[in-house]
């Protein structure tokens, strides 16, 4: 007799505290196919306590709450590298994507670079992302260090960078069954990564959300790597982001038609006298062989009887598919052909369309609604019209939908079995329905949404979003800004695309991002350097490392930016500080690049103590030089106090043929009325000569504000010539002895100019 043992009170303890977890407002609207019991099963009596991820899948998933409650969004793309992640968190953008495509196409050191085809390992993505969480671990490291050495007026002063690791990678179509998405996801969160999307296209025919031939999973298969992926999270104590996507959207196939929510979209061939799609198309392999193109052979991998063969071969003729099989294959033979494949390419393109156009090829729903629409030409009424019929079809199931129909009196005929291919999947007809009915399926059991598409298009996202929040209003979804896509056919005008992703954000969409984005930067940026290395040689460095001093990047000093200075602490610690070999110091070549090579932006705001003091105006001004927009090749130079931009200058700098420094001035502007006629803008032009030895200036348009400007600058003697009668440009020569007065360290020149009462 087998004596039955009850749970152990430490079991119970942990099944309630594991079912309060799924009870709580964090999984308010998340669906379990699982008990908390069968969790704690699988946990053991070894605690392991997965912080990172724990902690970041936490806080990303409030402040996606929170941007979804206000209608914003993080736009991001995916990095090529570590040291492009940290620069990422660094400029402000909060969230990291982690794609397939990028990783397939760097390789590693098993796997060649290749196209996204999830041909590499189970493992290879969540080991590049514990590259971008190492990386990011380390630089909050760094960033501790040095804030540690820090005065508390310079902590104050120096914004710290969140490092926190708000990843969200690609987990693909999680490699395969059950056991295999559970892996990789306990991966992503041993890496430290806290959200992860999972697909629905098929293993083994996988590919790119924007190349051809996309097989999908029924949907019940889609539900199970979803529900799978949140049994292991759960295990884990980790409440990760799960995003569930689909590629109905272009998809054309269909791996079986048991999910009922599927089966609105399977189409089927309403003449079923033709033979099978799959015969016709072995049926032409084999005669394109026969023909003389031996390289084409894939019939060999099946056993089709000469009968069918028979058929289909009659039906390549009476369809003309066979004439222009002759003569292709005669093309070939004769050399006049590129290749075997551009012969079977160009057959079968022919093949499919008169195939599909004598098989009547259509959904269930749309051959029962022609039948409506004939009958009812012929004076017949039937219990709903035929608009309501296909609203009911789009999402019935093949039985409900075929037992209305006989309610109705309607019998037709379509069958799928004949349309599929040789690989035996079924064909369906993609599209946005399709998209919003797999997603709504998914809703129950993923934190966000996404639907790939063929391009971007704010009208697609808005039907989609509206769809699914008729359902689900709190849900939260993404929408990939893919440099597959080319932007400028898109139709978007220039503003439209700097919108986009705002517009997205109103729409629901809180998790925007550019997939290989990384990659592309990459490749330009060493391009471009490249090139100018050929050309220019050194020269090619030092202007990178002048870009690099404008923008005040941390590139600047590489051996502080990768731990330098912490490191050397941790090598004082554990020598007693006897250590005399420190990295950094003297000897570091580091210290070549704190030399200031031009002249800095203290020396405006010393003058602008000064200027501020006589016109008893608050001192706190802080000066700011940097590309007009990011990657632009104009300069803005501004002072703020706080966030409020009080004015600036946009300018440009060129060399003529005579290799004189010309300072092209786009725009000024004095934002803040107080600050008007005291000399404000004259002082930053005084500071742009002196900066760039500027030998003229030139105004690019002759507006009241510019004239006027260079007129005063002429009264105070920074210009000497001022010439508004070439085009629309105004030019200005700089007196550069003028120039050299005011520049003068006693300041007593500049002095009088800050004090001239009149202007």
């Amino acid at each position: 007799m087998t004596t039955k043992t009850s749970p152990r009170p430490q079991e119970d303890d942990a099944v309630r505290e594991t079912q309060e977890w799924f009870d709580s407002r964090r999984f308010a609207d998340i669906t379990r196919l699982y008990s908390a019991r069968q969790v704690v099963e699988q946990r053991g009596s070894i605690a392991n306590d997965h912080t990172v991820a724990r902690e970041a899948a936490a806080a990303f998933h409030d402040r996606l709450r929170e941007l979804f409650d206000r209608r914003e969004s993080i736009t991001t793309f995916g990095p090529y590298s570590p040291g492009q992640a940290v620069t990422m968190k660094r400029q402000g953008i909060e969230g990291i994507y982690l794609g397939g495509w990028a990783t397939s196409a760097k390789g590693s050191d098993t796997e060649d670079p290749g196209p996204d085809l999830a041909g590499y390992p189970l493992s290879q993505v969540p080991a590049e992302a514990a590259t971008l969480v190492r990386a990011l671990l380390t630089a909050d490291r760094n960033q501790g260090y040095l804030r540690s050495r820090m005065s508390e007026q310079e902590r104050a002063r120096t914004t710290p960078v969140d490092f926190r690791p708000f990843i969200i990678a690609d987990a693909d179509t999680g490699h395969g069954g059950d056991p295999h998405v559970r892996n990789l996801i306990r991966r992503f969160v041993e890496a430290g990564v806290p959200g992860y999307h999972i697909e629905d296209q098929r293993p083994g025919t996988k590919k790119c959300g924007h190349q051809g031939g996309k097989v999908l999973v029924a949907q019940d298969e889609q539900i199970k790597r979803l529900n799978a992926a949140r049994f292991q999270l759960d295990v884990m104590n980790v409440g990760g982001i799960i995003v569930a996507r689909t590629d109905a959207e272009a998809a054309t196939l269909l791996d079986g038609r048991g999910d009922e929510r599927d089966q609105p979209f399977i189409l089927g061939a309403t003449n079923v006298a033709i033979p099978a799609y799959k015969i016709c198309i072995l049926a032409m392999m084999r005669c394109l062989n026969q023909a003389g193109v031996e390289e084409i052979n894939g019939h060999l991998l099946y056993s089709i009887s000469e009968a069918e063969y028979a058929e289909a071969e009659a039906w390549l003729v009476q369809s003309g598919v066979m004439a222009l099989l002759q003569e292709k294959a005669a093309a070939f033979k004769s050399g006049a052909a590129s290749s075997a494949e551009a012969v079977l390419d160009a057959l079968s393109d022919r093949l499919v369309t008169a195939w599909e156009s004598e098989a009547g090829l259509e959904t269930y729903g749309d051959a029962v609604a022609e039948m409506m629409e004939f009958r009812t030409g012929e004076g017949e009424r039937f219990e709903m019209s035929v608009d309501e019929w296909r609203q009911f079809a789009g999402t019935a199931s093949l039985q409900s939908a075929k037992a209305r129909a006989r309610e109705m009196g309607i019998t037709v005929i379509w069958n799928p079995e004949p349309a599929k291919t040789p690989e035996g999947f079924y064909q369906i007809r993609g599209g946005i329905p399709y998209a919003i009915a797999k997603s709504l399926a998914s809703a129950p059991f993923a934190d966000i949404l996404w639907m790939e598409t063929k391009t971007a298009n704010i009208a697609d996202a808005r039907q989609f979003a509206e769809a699914i929040h008729a359902v689900y209003p709190d849900q939260m979804m993404a929408y990939n800004l893919s440099p597959s896509f080319n932007w400028d056919t898109t139709g978007m005008s220039d503003e439209e695309m700097r919108r986009f992703p705002g517009e997205l954000a109103k729409l629901g969409f809180v998790f925007n991002f550019i997939t290989y984005g990384g990659h592309q930067i990459d490749g330009v940026a060493a391009e471009e350097f490249a090139g100018a290395l050929k050309q220019d040689g050194m020269l090619a460095l030092a202007r990178l490392q002048r870009k690099i001093r404008l923008t005040e990047s941390p590139y600047r000093t590489p051996q502080t930016l990768v731990g330098g200075p912490r490191l050397d602490g941790a090598l004082a610690a554990s020598s007693g500080r006897t250590a005399t070999t420190k990295a950094m110091g003297k000897d570091s070549t580091q210290h070549q690049h704190l030399v200031q090579t031009e002249v800095p932006k203290k020396v405006l705001e010393g003058w602008l103590a000064r200027w501020a003091e006589h016109n008893g105006l608050p001192s706190d001004l802080r000066v700011h030089l940097r590309p007009h927009r990011a990657g632009s090749e104009l300069l803005e130079l501004w002072i703020d106090r706080g966030a409020e931009k009080l004015a600036n200058v946009v300018f440009g700098t060129i060399h003529d043929r005579k290799e004189r420094m010309i300072l092209s001035v786009r725009d000024q502007n004095t934002f803040d009325e107080a600050l008007r006629q005291k000399r404000l803008i004259t002082l930053f032009h005084l500071f742009l000569v002196h900066r760039y030895k500027a030998d003229s200036a030139h105004y690019v348009s002759p507006t009241e504000d510019n004239r006027y400007q260079t007129a005063k600058m002429k009264d105070h003697g920074i210009f000497k010539e001022v010439s508004s009668e070439i085009g629309d440009i105004i030019v200005a020569e700089v007196d550069t002895e003028r120039v050299a007065e005011l520049l003068e360290p006693d300041m007593k020149a500049l002095s009088k100019l800050i004090e001239k009462t009149d202007d």
